[in-house]
Order: structure tokens, then C-alpha cells, then sequence
């Protein structure tokens, strides 16, 4: 018989809330006790909490960060896929340094982790425009949807400003009812955004960690979807978060991680099993078996960074020519640029001198193990971010008791920061042996935070069903590569995914990143050819090269040099004589070049 969750829906409103949690602190460290369910408290007022549910989840949010376990009537709480719950709770741990000394905040609700109020450091929690913002994409064109954002808009938010003035004025200037490129409209996301805001604003003695003092860090949150039937869009929610730092502290704060945590309960929620997917860039739970509520067909949930905060690295991504440390445009020489997708609206962004950071580790932590216990205080709550245990330590894949290396691996060769790293389905790498209630962080960093810098990181939750338990693994996988392709094409959801289609209408010249990136030793490399466009396509296509360069901008390898009619085709990269490091590969078609980076990672 199952055993009720503790701590549901832990709540910073209330005193009470607060008081409960100081006084529980200690007890919920012992980790051996019975779950114990508490109470969940439903957001009384409009736009304390929303909820998406246009295609296969039901994931709902309130205005504080909190993912998942808020009560929406009637659904009750939970991100639901399939009639059952398969998240419990989410949100963010966050890390750094602050004039030398070392903080850790977050959204863990049932790590009674919640220091983050709705507002801004400006105008407080007590601001009654401090709520969820919802906007649909079958809202009326200028009605309350698009109005209402105008209080988004005085807390941060984005809009797509038509006539070029700088302020927001959803206004129909020509009046014949219906938007055109000239006017103003919310920055829409998908067939359905949410945005709030919220800072680290809880006073220490009311956190769990009660030495640790608000750092002035604000986060605009903004969480979409699109309201499909089939595909990897009809299983995906996406959530962008937007991290500032005031300067309330410093102007700037060092060393900092953030971590995309999460609770996940797929049905019952004491068989959980996690793994995690470099190449993907991502982490997941899953079932090894049967599921109490999901029978033989539990979905995998994959939390995906599809974009990571921007970072500039003298050597790496930039020449530094003036010895500063810092990119100095027009002085500095950019070796890459980093890239923030801002959708079709408002296009993308780009920081030359940076790049984008990939994860850095990923690590689960459960009952019962002294040295995987719930975070108590900053020390370790960093530790499980640097990819340690709790305590402190590296893990070793050879010897940690709650996993194996198989299949004939090396375990010495295992990468010890990023945990069960390896494949379920054919039982070959790093493979979790737990089957508990497990909490995961997937982590990126370390990056600075400079004073009214906005770092972006863009994460995307799945969810995959298969005919099998360990079957929804490679369906999760699938759905994470095609929201890559979507997020690397500013969400552009007329990309299609096939891999070789001749037959297709294209009017469009154009390539698309690899996968897997970072790969090893082969990836796939996708392109377009237009069937009508300015760059001369006349349906006939024309003369298509692809090739493959160093850094130094040697050509390393000729994949295409040949006439090819409009269409779409991908071409595999097998890289298996070449050493790790970054690549350029290269697109001509006509007078037009497209291209991109890669790494290989062996």
C-alpha cells in the first residue's frame, strides 16, 4: 500500500506555511520517516496560478515559480499526462558568490526550498500586478488579453512593437480588426504563454537555509505551448527563464549555477528511476517496470536545456586583444557567437565574443542514503550543482552503490559528473539500480551575473510514451531531438522533420544545427533547398556543397558536391578519424553560404 507524499505544495504565503517549515526542517532531514502529506493550499485570487493544457499535459504554475504541485480546480494539482500524475513538483536551484561569500536559493517545494516572491524588488510582493499573465493565440486582436499585458510590459515583459516607438500600444491603427506587422502585440509564444516575475525576496530566517540573505536576483518566467495533436509539440511544455541581477548586493555575482530540479512521480511515485543524456543536454525518470497507476505503458519525463545562458571566455570564444579579461566589441576578436531565440515575433539574438553553455552535471538525490539526503544548507545544496554528492564528494561510477556500469564499458572512463549517463533500453553505460522517490537537477554554469545583465536559459519538459516502460525512453529521446530543431529555428514550427523528402514544397534555403551535438563520432546534418525563393530556386535546384572545416579553417571533409533538386536532405558526418574539438560545417547553394558549429567529443 502506498505510503501519501510529504510536504505537498509547500506555500511561503502564509506565516503559518513558514512556521511549519522552520519547525519541520530538522525532521525531514531524517529522510527515514513516513511520507506524510500535507496540506496544499489553492491560489484564492485570479492569476495566482494558471495552468497549461492545450495539448497531451497538464502542467499547472503559480505566480511564486513553483511547478506542478498547485491545486487547479478541477484537475487538482500535479502535471498530469494521460489521466495520471507524472510530476509531482519543479521548478530551480540557484548558486554563486557574492562579494566571496557563497549562496544557494531556489523553487523546491518538496525540499521545503521557496525563496522567491512574485514582483520585483521594485514594487514589492504586495503588487496586485504582480500575477500570471496568460495570452492565447486565439485571443481577440487587441482585446483584454493584449491590454493586460500592458501591466506585463511595466514588470519586464517583452512585446513585439510594431510601429517602432518603444512603448507598448496595442492599439488597431488602421482599424479594419485584425493585427498587422505595423501595430504592437505580446510577445505570444506558442498557442498559449504565461509570464510572471518573481525575486528572492523571503527574508533568511523564514528559508530552510536561514543563513542565507536575498542576493537581489529577479527571474521573468515565460511558459508556452502549442496546442497540437501528434508530435513532439503535443508533449512538450517549454520554460524560459530570464535571471537578473539588480545589484541590490553587488554588481556582479560569480561562480553562479543554476539547476533545473525536479520531483518527478511517474504514477507511483516509489519506483522512479533516473538517467541522464549528454548529447541531449538533458536528464529523465522513468520506470524500469509496470507502474501501479500507468500499468505496463508509464511515460518517461525529460527535462531538456535547449538553450543555456551565454557566456564569454577569453581563448575559447574570443581573442582577447587588450588583455582585459572582458569582450570589448571592436576591439576583441569573436571566435563563436551565441545565440537567444526570441521566436518569429521578435527574432534572434545574437552575442558575438560568447557562447551558448551547455550542462554541466546532472545528479539525483533520494531518501534513506546519508550521503544523498535533501540539501540542508548552501553547502550542500552547491555541492549537488558542482555534480557531488551531498557531502561533498566526486562519485565514482565503479563503486557507487546505486548504479553499474554494463555492457562492457570502462567504468574508469565514465564521466563521474553526469550521473547514469548511460543507456536503459540496451543496458549498455552507467545505469541507475534505484527504484525510489528521487528529486533531479540538471545543471549549467558557471557563469557571471553582472548588474542588469538578463542571463536566458530556455528549458523544455517532456513527456514520452511507449508500448513498454523502458519504450518511452527512445520516445522521450525523439521528442527532445525535434524541440532542439525547433528551438534552433526560432520556433519555427513549419520545419519539418523528415529526414529526406524531395517531394515537399520549400521555399526556403536552409541548415539546420546537428544532432547529436556534441557527438561522437558521427552526427546527422540537415538542409533545405528552396523550390521558389530569391536565391534562385526555380524547383530545379542547383549545385549543393557541404563541407567540413577546423577551427583554423582547414577543410577536413567534402560530405556533398553535386547538383540536387529542391527539397529537404540530411547527410551523416562520421568523424571517426578526426580528434575532439570544434568544427564549421558549410552550406553553399547559388551565391548563398550557410553555416554552423559542432563539436566532437570523443
Amino acid at each position: 500500500m502506498k505510503t501519501p507524499k510529504a510536504f505537498r505544495n509547500f506555500s511561503i504565503f502564509t506565516v503559518i506555511s513558514f512556521l511549519i517549515c522552520i519547525a519541520l526542517s530538522n525532521i525531514v532531514l531524517a529522510q527515514d520517516s513516513p511520507k506524510k502529506k500535507s496540506n496544499q493550499i489553492t491560489p484564492q485570487l485570479n492569476g495566482d496560478a494558471e495552468a497549461l493544457d492545450i495539448n497531451n499535459i497538464y502542467l499547472p504554475f503559480e505566480k511564486n515559480g513553483i511547478i506542478a504541485n498547485v491545486i487547479i480546480p478541477p484537475n487538482g494539482s500535479g502535471g498530469q499526462f494521460a489521466g495520471h500524475v507524472f510530476l509531482f513538483s519543479a521548478g530551480f536551484f540557484l548558486s554563486g558568490y557574492t562579494n566571496g561569500n557563497l549562496w544557494a536559493n531556489g523553487v523546491a517545494p518538496s525540499t521545503i526550498v521557496q525563496d522567491y516572491l512574485p514582483g520585483t524588488y521594485q514594487t514589492g510582493s504586495n503588487d496586485p500586478n504582480a500575477i500570471i499573465y496568460v495570452v492565447n493565440s486565439t485571443d481577440s486582436a487587441f482585446g483584454t488579453s493584449w491590454h493586460m499585458w500592458t501591466n506585463a510590459v511595466d514588470l519586464g515583459a517583452d512585446f513585439y512593437d510594431g510601429n517602432g516607438d518603444g512603448v507598448y500600444n496595442p492599439v488597431d491603427l488602421n482599424n479594419n480588426g485584425v493585427w498587422d506587422p505595423n501595430e504592437d502585440m505580446p510577445d505570444l509564444l506558442g498557442d498559449r504563454t504565461l509570464w510572471c516575475v518573481y525575486y528572492d525576496g523571503v527574508p533568511a530566517i523564514q528559508r530552510r537555509w536561514n543563513t542565507v540573505n536575498p542576493q537581489g536576483i529577479e527571474i521573468k518566467q515565460t511558459v508556452f505551448a502549442y496546442a497540437m495533436a501528434n508530435g513532439s509539440l503535443s508533449n512538450t511544455i517549454f520554460i524560459r527563464y530570464r535571471i537578473r541581477n539588480t545589484g541590490l548586493l553587488s554588481p556582479k555575482l560569480d561562480s553562479v549555477y543554476f539547476a533545473t530540479w525536479a520531483d518527478p512521480d511517474i504514477g507511483q511515485y516509489d519506483d522512479d528511476v533516473t538517467g541522464s543524456d549528454v548529447l541531449l543536454q538533458a536528464g529523465y525518470s522513468y520506470n524500469h517496470n509496470s507502474d501501479g497507476e500507468y500499468g505496463n505503458q508509464p511515460p518517461t519525463f525529460l527535462a531538456d536545456q535547449i538553450g543555456g545562458p551565454t557566456v564569454y571566455i577569453p581563448g575559447e570564444t574570443f581573442i582577447d586583444n587588450n588583455g582585459n579579461g572582458e569582450y570589448d566589441e571592436g576591439i576583441d576578436t569573436p571566435i563563436d557567437t551565441a545565440q537567444v531565440m526570441r521566436g518569429q515575433n521578435l527574432g534572434i539574438r545574437t552575442f558575438p565574443g560568447a557562447k551558448n553553455m551547455s550542462i554541466s552535471s546532472f545528479v539525483e538525490y533520494l531518501n534513506g542514503d546519508p550521503a544523498l539526503n535533501d540539501p540542508s544548507n548552501k553547502e550542500e545544496a552547491r555541492n549537488y550543482m558542482l555534480g557531488l554528492n551531498r557531502i561533498g564528494e566526486v562519485i565514482d561510477p565503479c563503486t557507487f552503490n546505486h548504479g553499474v556500469v554494463l555492457g562492457g564499458v570502462d567504468c574508469s572512463t565514465v564521466d563521474p559528473f553526469f550521473w547514469f549517463s548511460g543507456d536503459p533500453v540496451t543496458n549498455v553505460g552507467w545505469i541507475s539500480t534505484d527504484q525510489e522517490d528521487v528529486r533531479q537537477m540538471l545543471t549549467t554554469g558557471p557563469f557571471t551575473l553582472k548588474e542588469n545583465e538578463e542571463k536566458e536559459i530556455f528549458v523544455a519538459y517532456i513527456v514520452g510514451q511507449g508500448s513498454t516502460p523502458l519504450g518511452a525512453i527512445p520516445v522521450a529521446r525523439q521528442w527532445s531531438h525535434d524541440d532542439q530543431i525547433y528551438y534552433d529555428n526560432n520556433f519555427d514550427i513549419t520545419v519539418s522533420d523528415v529526414s529526406s523528402d524531395n517531394t515537399s514544397v520549400v521555399d526556403e534555403f536552409q541548415l539546420f544545427q546537428n544532432y547529436p551535438n556534441p557527438f561522437n563520432p558521427s552526427t546527422k546534418i540537415k538542409f533545405t533547398i528552396p523550390q521558389f525563393s530569391l536565391l534562385g530556386g526555380d524547383g530545379r535546384g542547383g549545385l549543393i556543397t557541404l563541407k567540413v572545416y577546423d577551427v583554423l579553417g582547414n577543410e577536413v571533409a567534402t560530405l556533398i558536391n553535386e547538383e540536387k533538386p529542391a527539397g529537404t536532405y540530411e547527410v551523416v558526418f562520421n568523424a571517426g578519424s578526426l580528434s575532439s574539438g570544434i568544427y564549421l560545417y558549410t552550406l553553399q547553394y547559388n551565391n548563398s553560404i550557410l553555416s554552423k558549429k559542432m563539436i566532437l567529443l570523443k
